[in-house]
């Protein structure tokens, strides 16, 4: 993109939606010395209800709702964050927002809109994994980014489109939408993973170029953003926060921090940064719009361990893989919002 059309298009998000939608969850993933750890919000109108479930290894799972779905027993165990559970996809209820493995494997799903996103056709003599079952079957089945990219580049698997229903919006529930998502994958070697599918298009960014990320535009959008120059700003738009979150850990690694309790206190900055109120207004939007901030998550690859913190509760929640037995193919509701009755979440135990 030369300079001049990128500054048009700059002039232009100030006060239009051309690069979409203003929702925008935020990831940032840093590896240095003895840290290995990322920061992840989800931003979405209403209340997702998060519960954070974990599952032994040794799992009977299918990845689609397909004739040609990617069956087997899962290989590794691990923590997986649940959201919407009013909503309805072809797998059931509720969507994997966030998961991780025993082996410091995350895989997280964040939104990217329907203008950008869109999936290629399955073929017949390629088992499928729906969109939305993304960061279950990489959990489940992978240790490596390296393997997770190898089994989406090389064919083994067709990432297949899906609906889902009821989600929640400013205008109440009831919504379908074909599956607005893209991808990211961090592990304990510091390798991270953006996957993106352009119309059609499968779209891989590995390495310090994937280590942070939004939402709306596609990554290359944000990626002309940053080499041209352009500097974050106070707005909550994706585009800002992203960047604000590049200059956190750009920072961290200029200071050289490899103490894992120091980087943790440091990568605190990313969520605090693009952090959005409940009910604060995007003014980057023709029509202002409301993305709020639902809830974070600090993850420590190399402990194993989840700090989720909501928005509307003051004490936060550790999660780890001693609470539950990794060796029993069984899932297990850890812990839920706090202010959600349990009739309403998953079962305590229940064979998966």
């Amino acid at each position: 993109m030369k300079k001049s059309i990128l500054a048009l298009v700059l002039a232009a998000t100030a006060t239009t939606a051309i690069v979409g939608t203003a929702n925008a969850c935020t990831t940032a993933v840093y590896h240095n010395g003895d840290a290995s750890i990322s920061s992840r919000s989800m931003d979405w109108f209403g209340h997702d209800e998060a519960s954070v479930v974990g599952t032994g290894k040794g799992v009977k799972t299918t990845y689609a709702a397909t004739d040609n779905a990617v069956q087997g027993q899962s290989k590794f165990a691990t923590l997986k964050i649940k959201s919407f559970h009013g909503a309805s996809t072809s797998m059931g209820k509720g969507v994997v927002a966030e998961a991780m493995n025993e082996a410091g494997l995350e895989a997280r799903i964040l939104y990217l809109s329907r203008t950008y996103t869109a999936f290629p056709e399955g073929t017949a003599e390629t088992p499928d994994v729906s969109a939305l079952e993304v960061p279950n079957w990489a959990a489940d089945n992978f240790a490596t980014v390296a393997e997770v990219i190898d089994a989406i580049e090389n064919g083994s698997v067709d990432i297949i489109d899906a609906e889902v229903c009821n989600l929640p919006t400013s205008s109440g529930h009831g919504h379908c939408s074909q599956a607005p998502v893209h991808y990211q994958f961090a592990d304990k070697t510091g390798d991270t993973a953006i996957v993106e599918f352009v119309q059609g298009e499968l779209k891989v960014y590995r390495g310090d170029i994937a280590n942070v990320m939004s939402n709306d535009p596609e990554l290359s959008v944000h990626l002309e953003f940053s080499a041209n120059g352009k500097k974050s700003d106070g707005s909550i738009h994706p585009i800002d926060r992203r960047l604000r979150g590049k200059e956190i850990v750009a920072d961290m690694y200029a200071r050289n921090v490899t103490d894992n309790d120091a980087a943790k206190n440091a990568m605190k900055a990313v969520a605090n940064s693009t952090f959005a109120g409940y009910d604060q207004l995007d003014h980057s939007l023709e029509t202002p719009d409301v993305f709020p901030t639902l809830w974070t998550v600090h993850t420590d690859r190399n402990q194993g361990e989840w700090v989720l913190d909501r928005y509307d509760t003051w004490t936060a929640e550790t999660y780890n893989f001693t609470m539950f037995d990794v060796n029993k193919a069984e899932s297990t509701t850890l812990g839920i919002h706090p202010k959600t009755s349990k009739s309403r979440a998953d079962c305590t135990s229940c064979l998966a």
